[in-house]
């Protein structure tokens, strides 16, 4: 009796072995992930490979379980598997887009941070990611391997471009400034696949206004994208010469090709550089008593 029975356990066992054995999941995913949830369709971005490794699996259809965690292994999202869709597969290899595992529109979301993030940008918030995926018979819902794949991926966090020229609180000469003025700034870290776009902004100082006042609330007298490189070269069309001397504060806001701010660790900047101030004044001091004025006209930055 009991040589029957552990027959049967090794017999059961056997074909337990063998279906797991029968579908091999692989899954690749780029580095960075794209930034764009419905993105994850293009075949950059990786891919996941079933393979049927016998001519008479024992179910031809299949569905995918897949889970969202975070770095830390907390589960951000979970697949719904009644609604999930069904797949038939062929022996050999089954290839599937990235946006088919991870079924964004299929995914009940457990964080709210994320939710919000996806609701008004579309995209994951910056950070370290794990998608996991189990192949599941799509009639009994059991499943066809024994452990899930997992495989961890980025949402990069830009370092944003630093203002280099002209350099913060320093004055040009008007007849220099007149002609050109040079901005210059650093490239994103780290670069990024995509196309960047970096928006230069230009607000004068008004009498009796702060810098970061101006920047606020006036009306920039240079607004331009600027695109595979990080200078630009202004040719103002302004009174530069006076003997007022001009004021001015500037920044960069970095986008992403579809023109959203990228991902930076401070998302209140919505990708702006910390702005410089810089001053034009057609005569200035060289033997300066006040270190604060070096305009003439007794302006200060």
């Amino acid at each position: 009796m009991y040589k029957i029975l552990f027959f049967i356990l090794l017999i059961i066992c056997l074909i337990s072995q063998t279906v797991s054995a029968q579908y091999t999941l692989n899954l690749t995913i780029g580095y960075p992930a794209p930034t764009y949830l419905y993105d994850w369709n293009n075949s950059r971005a990786g891919l996941m490979t079933v393979i049927v490794n016998t001519d008479k699996p024992p179910t031809y259809t299949v569905k995918f379980r897949t889970q969202l965690q975070n770095s830390d292994g907390g589960i951000i999202a979970t697949s719904n598997n009644a609604a999930a869709t069904i797949y038939t597969l062929h022996t050999g290899a089954n290839t599937f887009s990235l946006d088919k595992v991870l079924q964004f529109e299929n995914l009940q979301f457990t964080d709210g941070t994320v939710v919000n993030s996806i609701q008004t940008s579309g995209k994951l918030p910056a950070g370290n990611y794990q998608i996991c995926v189990s192949l599941l018979n799509s009639l009994t819902g059991t499943e066809l391997i024994k452990v899930p794949v997992c495989r961890p991926f980025v949402q990069a966090s830009y370092q944003l471009p630093y203002l280099l020229s002209p350099a913060d609180k320093t004055w040009l000469d008007a007849n220099a400034a007149q002609s050109v003025i040079t901005f210059r700034w650093s490239s994103i870290v780290p670069q990024s696949k995509e196309q960047v776009i970096y928006r230069l902004q230009v607000f004068e100082v008004m009498e009796g206004q702060q810098p970061m006042q101006s920047l606020r609330s006036n009306q920039p007298i240079l607004d331009i994208e600027v695109r595979n490189t990080t200078q630009y070269f202004w040719r103002p069309q302004l009174c530069l010469k006076d003997s007022i001397g001009h004021i001015f504060i500037w920044t960069v806001q970095t986008l992403d090709s579809k023109g959203v701010p990228i991902n930076s660790i401070d998302e209140i900047t919505q990708g702006r550089s910390e702005p410089r101030v810089f001053g034009v004044c057609n005569k200035l001091k060289h033997d300066k008593e006040d270190p604060g004025e070096d305009c003439a006209a007794g302006r200060k930055l």
